[in-house]
């Protein structure tokens, strides 16, 4: 699964930390699934300013939510949110897990959800 591998670099060296040794498949398993339980998600979108990209959430979704668009993520986002410079943050609780962007060619229908200083 594409998300136990972007949590990777998150999980493993902290339970590498806690057992002192290397952690066997199985118990970085079962992190991945302590951890998935507990995740939330913020979704950005990137807005040039000028020469710049800055980046704006515009939504949030519980596990559940991303449960039904996990296997296909650029499906789903491009279908509610159409094209641009996405960014899906992860966190446990709130800590900052990964962040995994995606770039999608299309009508942005995502306009309305920004901020009112963002709006071009």
């Amino acid at each position: 699964m594409w998300v136990k591998q972007a949590f990777r670099d998150y999980y493993k060296p902290k339970l590498r930390r806690e057992l002192k040794r290397d952690p066997t498949q199985e118990e970085c398993d079962a992190r991945f699934e302590e951890i998935y339980k507990t995740l939330r998600l913020t979704l950005l979108v990137g807005v040039y300013e000028g020469v710049v990209l800055y980046f704006y959430e515009i939504a949030q979704f519980t596990l559940e939510e991303f449960n039904t668009f996990r296997d296909h993520p650029e499906d789903y986002l491009l279908e509610r949110f159409g094209g641009g410079n996405f960014k899906l943050n992860f966190y446990e609780g709130n800590s900052f897990i990964v962040t995994v962007n995606f770039k999608l060619d299309g009508e942005p229908k995502w306009k309305h959800l920004l901020p009112e200083k963002a709006k071009p």
